[in-house]
């Protein structure tokens, strides 16, 4: 019977911890599973964008701003990696910019949306908390599911870009 009793308690003692563990992977700050909120409307170039029509892949965000020292050394790679994202998508926001916009665009050919968030409201449920760059991951099913902060290489982004495929 003490046999019993001791693979009863085992199993129990088991069942508690991965309750636990679950209990805390879904309770942990930054690992919970959130609806992108909706883009901005207006767009800078490519056209209004939303994220019910970018259903059925994964999507890399960018909010950048043309003043943003980070974001110009990074522009570079952000439009090889455009060229390179596959079945994924990039837009790019441009996040509360009273720079020279249009001459970013232009000096950096980025080839894809770019869309303009110029009172940061979209930033703001996007719930943005560090500087620029900031990269936000969102899977076909339009959760986000992953962050990033600062300038990222095209490695790192297609890493990215495939975890939330």
């Amino acid at each position: 019977m003490s046999l019993l009793r001791h693979r009863f308690a085992l199993r129990f003692a088991l069942a508690a911890l991965v309750v636990a563990v679950v209990g805390y992977g879904l309770l942990a700050p930054g690992s919970r599973v959130t609806v992108a909120p909706p883009l901005p409307h207006a767009a800078l170039q490519g056209g209004p964008v939303t994220i019910r029509a970018l259903r059925g892949h994964a999507e890399a965000i960018v909010f950048y701003a043309s003043w943003c020292g980070p974001c110009k050394r990074e522009a570079p790679a952000v439009e090889r990696f455009a060229r390179t994202a596959g079945r994924g998508q990039l837009i790019a926001v441009d996040y509360t910019d009273y720079g020279n916009v249009h001459g970013f665009l232009s000096r950096y050919h980025w080839t894809f949306p770019v869309l303009s968030d110029p009172n940061g409201t979209t930033g703001a449920a996007y719930e943005l908390s560090v500087g620029l760059p900031s990269w936000v991951f969102v899977n076909p099913r339009g959760d986000i599911v992953a962050r990033a902060s600062g300038a990222q290489s095209v490695s790192a982004l297609t890493r990215d870009l495939a975890a939330a495929a």
